[in-house]
């Protein structure tokens, strides 16, 4: 750098002067200039902060409320200054742990942003807030007061909570779907259907009610909680909250269900229900019935909201379709079953020495089940495969089942498709596919060489082992074509012979003890 030329250095007087300057301060006019600056400063922050749209506020680490602008007045509803100051910050959290949780984050790292909690507005309503603080310290490193900022966000959380609960009910109408899909009978939708309701809605009483084929009446088909309701009792259309259901088509929702009842009505038997709604349950074509929902009358009970109705009215437009498609499921199940019971009857008219053999099959085969300690389901099962066993026969031509003499090769490979056969005719109807296996496997023997898949032991069903037992009794007991009949006791000595070997030796225990007591 060059020397700095001589015209450019101050003067000693000059310098002191300055010197003096720092020292002392500024002259007067210069001290009144910035003391001016200062108050327009303060006076531009202060117009600053009162129209910012955003919430500003001061506060001591106790709660007390040093400072606030209009738009936190107006984002709590407060009238004024003086009515905030009045209250403590801590008294503005809904939950007061958030506000604990707030100070805690604050004193430790100093700045907080973003904290979401819900604040009690000056009329009592509660609104959520965002906010972001500060810590402002002394020297010595004491925390002074907080600096922060809130923005309202009440909009945002009740858009997320309207997400949430058309979520939470999409999941329930699946859920619900799911398991209707799961029962194999309307009378098995009844509880899944009620149960479901009460559990979303927080129900203490529950009651599906469909209409009475053979009377104007309803019919309680499913009832739970309190008070009791008798399964199958019935009440009028007329009058009650059901039938102004199903006249207006529209649901029904009181605080008070005894003052709705009609006089014929036990309105003694109801008296602890407050609270209740009931809503129709229809399918794509016709009014089916209702579903009611009640509650308790308690401090804590509240009446059934829109939204609640509306839940109620999906649940229940999901459960009259899905009973609806129920009902033609079952009924084309039972003309299902009509029919297969028809083709057996036909066989037992091709081949007379079944007739008789088909129902002393059904009681033996019944009675070994019992003797063998099955539970009722596992019976059904067997007493209809031993009425069923031989459906497959209906593929078999009548020159092979009446032949006098001994089948060739080729029309035993014929007389042993018909266990396969039957498994396919029973099968098409879903509450005979257990029965189905039965049909299928009643040809197997205990040793494995048995058709029509040489299953051994215990992997063959144990209700096709009962079916091969007494099938095996009624065959040497009854006159064939080909063979006299036998005695019971030729028969009973022929199968214990073959226990072992063609048998389950505890199935040809059991059916000796059933055969012997008849």
């Amino acid at each position: 750098m060059g020397k700095p030329k001589a015209g450019n250095v101050p003067s000693l007087r000059a310098r002191r002067t300055v010197a003096e300057a720092n020292v002392t301060g500024p002259p007067a006019p210069v001290r009144h200039a910035e003391a001016l600056y200062e108050t327009s400063r303060d006076e531009h922050y202060r117009s600053l902060f009162e129209r910012v749209p955003i919430g500003l506020y001061r506060s001591t680490p106790s709660g007390k409320i040093l400072d606030a602008n209009s738009a936190f007045l107006r984002i709590l509803g407060y009238p004024d200054h003086e009515a905030l100051m009045a209250v403590d910050a801590a008294s503005l959290y809904v939950d007061p742990e958030a506000r604990q949780r707030w100070t805690t984050l604050l004193e430790r790292e100093g700045v907080v942003t973003d904290f979401e909690s819900e604040l009690w507005r000056y009329d009592g309503t509660a609104t959520w807030v965002r906010a972001s603080a500060h810590v402002v310290r002394t020297i010595n490193g004491q925390t002074r007061y907080f600096d922060g900022a809130i923005v309202d966000i009440t909009e945002r959380k009740m858009a997320e909570a309207e997400i949430r609960r058309h979520v939470a009910e999409l999941e329930a109408f699946y859920d619900l779907s799911k398991r209707l899909r799961t029962a194999s009978a309307p009378e098995e939708m009844y509880p899944v259907l009620v149960g479901h309701a009460m559990r979303l809605l927080q129900a203490d009483h529950g009651t599906l009610a469909l209409l009475s084929p053979d009377r104007p009446a309803f019919m309680r088909v499913y009832s739970v909680g309190t008070p009791p309701e008798d399964y199958g009792s019935t009440f009028p259309l007329a009058g009650t909250p059901s039938g102004r259901v199903r006249e207006t088509g529209t649901s029904f929702v009181t605080e008070d269900f005894v003052t709705t009842l009609p006089t014929g009505l036990d309105g003694a038997r109801y008296q602890q229900l407050g609270p209740v709604v009931i809503v129709p349950v229809r399918s794509e074509q016709e009014f089916i019935g209702t579903i009611g929902l009640g509650r308790i009358k308690r401090t804590d009970s509240h009446p059934f909201t829109d939204a609640e109705v509306r839940l109620l009215e999906g649940i229940a437009e999901i459960g009259g379709t899905a009973i609806h498609r129920a009902r033609l499921h079952h009924k084309l199940q039972q003309a299902y079953v009509q029919m297969v019971v028809a083709l057996a009857q036909t066989i037992e008219s091709r081949d007379s020495y079944t007739a008789e053999h088909g129902e002393r099959m059904v009681a033996l085969a019944e009675r070994t089940a019992r003797e063998l300690g099955r539970p009722e389901g596992e019976v059904q099962e067997i007493r209809w495969g031993a009425r069923l066993h031989d459906i497959g026969k209906i593929g078999v031509p009548d020159a092979i089942l009446s032949k006098p003499g001994g089948l060739t090769e080729q029309e035993w490979t014929t007389m042993r498709q018909h266990p396969i056969l039957g498994e396919e005719i029973l099968s098409s109807v879903e509450r005979m596919r257990g029965v189905a296996k039965l049909v299928r496997h009643h040809q197997e023997k205990w040793d494995g060489t048995g058709y029509p898949d040489g299953l051994r032991g215990e992997v063959i069903p144990l209700g096709s082992r009962i079916l091969a037992v007494v099938d095996a009794y009624g065959a040497i007991t009854e006159a064939r074509p080909y063979k006299p009949a036998c005695t019971p006791a030729e028969a009973v000595a022929e199968i214990k012979r073959c226990a072992g070997s063609q048998f389950d030796p505890q199935v040809v225990e059991a059916f000796c003890r059933v055969e012997d007591a008849i």
